[in-house]
């Protein structure tokens, strides 16, 4: 779609073959109302894929699927076709746009060919090995994005390449130069920025001419097929595949971080130190030595669980009644990981909690629990808030929860075969004392006998042997709510609200050890290859990837 310069009327392009020209002030937002187009332009024989108006808005550019350019005369009315190259490329034209005395365009074909218009010749050819997929021009610079999700910069004039950038590690659909904070004029190509829409639903800024990325935009959840920029304003506009149109503030001073929403949920792999780390705004990062090796949209709602499973998967749960597997690959020249797809689960609610133990565990905020791959219920804890769950071995699980100031286990066991329909649940409740009141328990752990609670206002107390010992006296451990609770064969970990995480001899109960985090430490977990290593999360959207000596 392009809109001409005098912000009156608009015009949009189709797979109908035609190019339709409207009124603005017709496009309404109504849906009752169906605008009607001013003239429709007729002239090619597939599909059209682009268009760009020359700098005085006179002349339209068009490309298609029939590998054809044509010029229309928009002074006429209706606008009329002045000129046809047929036969300009040997694949789709994909991009389009005007120079100073003649236009380029590229194609799938792999070409960028510059075009004397009024000869109808080509006059300078520049081939690349991918299929090339749009492009835009600033001075005697054309900029070309590809199918492999590189970044070109070549001068037109001279087929001279300036810049190649491997930007994405998917196809990229389209990119655009973002205008100069000085638009009374023309920026210079060390001051250019470029915008590029992917296919891993991500937009980045590039300074092409320093070969510099210095922001992400993640938000959609699907692949993101344009993107451009508001006239007059530090804003751009992006489509994408998830079927939302969305609009995005940008500064090249103060980009916007790519990670700018509270972690919700944060998982280790079962068999490598590879870190699975979920936001609120539905991204997942996949992170490896303490760095991140690659991301991926994976919902456009909160991301609520996750948990590893064999070969390589993990299982993601959003905010929306819905499993999805991940599978994790690795690209090995360049030691990137990227998210693959999978198996998609329905359910009728939001699991809070996943868990793989010979099949895919979860287990609603109401404490319904479900067996995914079975498409099943197994069990309902009535009324009991979930809080958690502890995996025992690869057959058996705790889970735990909380119901009027008792604490609620629940372990899950398989006997024999899972798709016989073999689970079994033997289930424990643990009433508080009546002569004392309680604040509300925010967090549970077991291991080898040992329950450990935290609550509300930052106390901590133990019951060991679960089922025979009375409740210890209450701990102060923090000031504020304790979020997280952890047990390693020597130490007991807790997190809190207070920013505080500590460590806790697990036989003495006495403190060995704290770290002070930026905000509340929200979530936390222990590497499953070295237990003296964990991360956290604070509500700073921070984390922190800690390692104690014991």
């Amino acid at each position: 779609m392009r809109k001409k310069s005098t912000a009156r009327q608009m015009l949009s392009h189709s797979d109908d073959f035609t190019i339709a020209l409207w009124t603005v002030r017709d496009l309404r937002p109504e849906p009752w109302v169906r605008p009607a187009a001013v003239a429709v332009l007729r002239g090619h024989s597939r599909g059209v894929t682009c268009l760009a108006f020359s700098p005085d808005a006179t002349r339209l550019l068009s490309g298609g699927k029939d590998q054809a350019l044509m010029v229309w005369d928009m002074g006429s009315s209706p606008p009329a076709l002045s000129k046809s190259l047929l036969r300009a490329h040997r694949d789709w034209v994909t991009g389009c746009a005007w120079t100073p005395g003649c236009v380029v365009s590229c194609s799938n074909d792999g070409g960028l060919y510059v075009w004397n218009l009024d000869s109808g010749v080509c006059i300078r050819k520049i081939s690349w090995k991918n299929p090339l997929t749009s492009l835009c021009v600033q001075g005697d610079h054309v900029v070309v994005s590809c199918s492999e999700g590189a970044l070109h910069v070549w001068q037109w004039d001279s087929a001279t390449e300036v810049s190649h950038i491997p930007a994405h590690s998917q196809r990229i659909h389209h990119c655009s130069i973002l205008p100069g904070r000085d638009q009374t004029r023309e920026s210079t190509p060390q001051e250019m920025v470029v915008a590029t829409a992917s296919d891993d639903g991500s937009v980045q800024l590039w300074k092409p001419f320093q070969v510099e990325h210095f922001c992400t935009f993640q938000g959609h959840s699907g692949a993101i097929h344009g993107v451009v920029s508001k006239k007059g304003l530090s804003e751009f506009l992006t489509v994408s595949e998830d079927l939302s149109l969305r609009c995005w503030p940008w500064e090249k001073e103060q980009a916007p971080s790519a990670r700018s929403s509270l972690v919700t949920a944060l998982c280790y792999s079962q068999t490598d130190q590879v870190l699975l780390a979920a936001y609120e705004s539905g991204l997942l990062e996949i992170w490896q030595h303490g760095a991140v090796a690659g991301c991926k949209q994976a919902s456009d709602c909160s991301i609520s669980a996750l948990c590893s499973m064999p070969d390589a998967q993990f299982a993601v749960a959003c905010m929306r009644p819905s499993v999805q597997l991940w599978k994790l690959v690795w690209s090995p020249p360049s030691g990137e990981a990227s998210l693959v797809k999978g198996s998609t689960f329905t359910v009728n609610q939001p699991m809070m909690v996943l868990h793989y133990c010979s099949s895919l565990i979860g287990a609603s905020v109401d404490g319904t629990i479900f067996d995914l791959m079975a498409d099943r219920s197994l069990n309902h804890w009535d009324g009991v808030r979930v809080l958690g769950k502890i995996p025992n071995d690869s057959k058996s699980l705790w889970l735990l929860g909380e119901k009027e100031g008792a604490v609620e286990l629940s372990f899950m066991f398989t006997v024999g075969r899972v798709d016989y329909g073999g689970w079994s649940f033997t289930s424990l409740v643990l009433p508080r004392e009546e002569e004392e009141e309680s604040a509300l328990i925010t967090a549970l752990t077991v291991e080898d006998g040992l329950l450990v609670s935290g609550d509300l206002e930052g106390n901590m107390r133990f019951k060991e042997p679960l089922a025979l010992a009375p409740w210890s006296p209450k701990t102060p451990a923090h000031t504020d709510r304790i979020s997280v609770l952890r047990i390693t064969s020597s130490t007991i970990i807790s997190a809190s609200y207070d920013r505080t995480i500590k460590l806790w001899h697990k036989v003495t109960k006495k403190q060995i050890g704290m770290f002070v985090c930026g905000g509340p430490v929200l979530l936390l977990e222990v590497s499953t290859q070295c237990p003296e290593e964990l991360v956290c999360g604070d509500a700073l959207g921070r984390l922190y990837f800690l390692r104690w000596t014991p």
